[in-house]
């Protein structure tokens, strides 16, 4: 770990406030470093940071290729891959969720730039998957290791994935529970009944307190996150005005935990368009 970053968790689940980052590109040194605190904290919080637009993009491409999203607002056309999220003109992800799971390939990590803060409030929240998964009883473990769950995006462009419900990190090795209740609609598997049941289950099981870390925003801090092995929340107690930059990087198809060659992949998509669960229009 490079000698000038100073390095503090933020909760027992996880989290991590990163401090001795300058603005600019990342060094191949400190590159490697903050992929290496990603896979341990899931979460890294870079006060003060204040980057440029071509600083968020150099920062972001430590993680992978970057996003281009079709159709959110840029900061600024000439660097397509930053987002603005402007809560005067996007609802609140209030609900917990993990971003995109509706697409084959999910995202890698996120990274948020805070441009105008409130003074007060707009907390973000994030859970650690890992531990989820990890305080689960072994037989409801061995059970969902081989279940998939269907995702989809609540009818605002069609797009639909099939994914474990247990994914497996790359490098680590560690499984994290892998559903959400914005996109997560039906476990195939199981009859729709039961498929409820164990949703409802496995949501109120993953958003435990116990899991989460919370950052207490200021303009210019930067945040990222993994986006395969967390889940994420906007405290919404606050009516003041959130601006932030946003870049994606863009992901694999996650890996499920059991090697069964007859790992369950559905052709067909049977689950009722509307769902039981989730609610379309947030990706933040």
């Amino acid at each position: 770990m490079p000698d000038l970053l100073e390095i503090r968790p933020l909760g027992g689940a996880l989290g991590a406030e990163v401090r001795g980052l300058a603005a600019g590109p990342p060094t191949d040194d400190i590159a490697d470093a903050l992929c290496q605190l990603l896979d341990t904290h899931l979460m890294l919080a870079i006060p003060g940071l204040h980057p440029s637009l071509a600083d968020l993009v150099s920062l972001g491409q430590v993680f992978g290729d970057l996003e281009v999203h079709p159709y959110l607002s840029k900061s600024d056309d000439s660097v397509p891959e930053v987002c603005a999220v402007d809560s005067e003109e996007l609802p609140k992800a209030d609900l917990w969720h993990t971003d995109v799971t509706f697409s084959e390939e999910p995202p890698t990590a996120a990274l948020l730039h805070m441009v105008e803060c409130p003074p007060f409030g707009g907390d973000t929240m994030w859970i650690n998957t890992h531990e989820v998964y990890d305080t689960l009883s072994e037989p409801m473990k061995a059970m969902l290791e081989g279940l998939t769950c269907f995702h989809d995006d609540g009818g605002q462009g069609g797009r639909k994935a099939e994914h474990p419900v247990v994914r497996v990190h790359p490098t680590t090795g560690r499984k994290g529970l892998f559903v959400n209740k914005q996109f997560s609609r039906r476990i195939p598997q199981l009859s729709r009944a039961e498929s409820q049941m164990m949703l409802v289950h496995l949501f109120r099981w993953q958003e435990q307190v116990k899991f989460s870390c919370r950052w207490h925003w200021s303009a210019g801090d930067v945040v990222i996150w993994d986006e395969r092995f967390t889940l994420h929340s906007v405290v919404d107690d606050t009516k003041e005005r959130r601006l932030l930059r946003r870049v994606t990087a863009l992901g694999m198809a996650p890996t499920p935990a059991t090697t069964d060659a007859d790992w369950p992949k559905h052709e067909e998509n049977k689950m009722a368009s509307s769902g039981y669960f989730g609610i379309g229009g947030y990706e933040f």
